[in-house]
């Protein structure tokens, strides 16, 4: 199914899906916004709050959070399944938490070594497994996702940190999105360049579609790379970007 539109999460917890039109909702989450996830269809929205709470927008459906437990980490990242109807929860120590049909596949819970902290959850193409990647660019394989390679220990990263990742649509590799707007390609995955050519931004997303992707500043700007089309952002509008999807 082809993907359409994106969506933006700004730091007036607005959230807004950019596509042949555009709309916007408040976000009322008891703990401030932190990151988001795109249903299968492109059509719904899961924001994941810091104290684990979980809203849904659009066609995405609530089936439980975190916010009962009492955590040991923060959470840090939600991902939608791929295949059916289920979402993955992980906090800043590896630890994963399925809901709905999402398959539990174990996590890495102490992954937090020194300045190391989990960071992100991908699914592969076919939901029966993911990536959790940390910080520093370290990739951990659970279920059907592939490894191949890392960028823990890379040159390239000195200094900066990882702030997201995305699976190629056939799982043939991956890519990094540094927090200076380096994007890394590992794998057989297309790259089709940074946007560091304009100048260094604080990269905050990632924004991966068949085709191409799109890289976005906390300012709101979106750069769009390969054959992928930008809908607009909320640039100019004077808000800063927490998370896109």
């Amino acid at each position: 199914m082809a993907l359409h539109g994106y969506w933006i999460l700004t730091s007036n917890h607005r959230l807004f899906h950019f596509a042949d039109e555009v709309s916007e909702v408040e976000v009322g989450l008891p703990s401030p916004p932190i990151s988001l996830a795109m249903t299968r269809d492109g059509q719904g929205c899961l924001v994941l709050g810091s104290g684990g709470h979980v809203q849904a927008h659009g066609t995405a459906r609530a089936l439980g959070d975190l916010a009962g437990l009492d955590l040991v980490a923060p959470p840090v990242d939600i991902a939608a399944s791929p295949t059916g109807v289920g979402y993955w929860v992980i906090d800043s120590e590896g630890s994963v938490f399925s809901f709905g049909n999402a398959p539990f596949l174990e996590g890495i819970p102490q992954v937090a070594r020194s300045s190391t902290q989990a960071v992100r959850i991908e699914p592969t193409a076919d939901g029966n497994g993911y990536w959790i990647v940390d910080n520093r660019g370290g990739v951990h394989c659970f279920g059907s996702a592939p490894f191949h390679g890392s960028l823990a220990g890379s040159a390239e990263l000195d200094g900066l940190r990882v702030v997201d990742f995305a699976g190629g649509s056939g799982d043939e590799g991956y890519l990094f999105l540094d927090s200076d707007g380096r994007v890394h390609a590992v794998g057989d995955v297309a790259h089709f360049g940074s946007p560091t050519g304009l100048g260094r931004i604080n990269a905050v997303g990632l924004i991966s579609r068949p085709g191409g992707y799109l890289v976005a500043d906390s300012r709101g700007a979106l750069v769009a790379f390969g054959d992928v089309a930008n809908f607009g952002s909320t640039v100019g509008s004077g808000l800063g970007v927490l998370a896109v999807a």
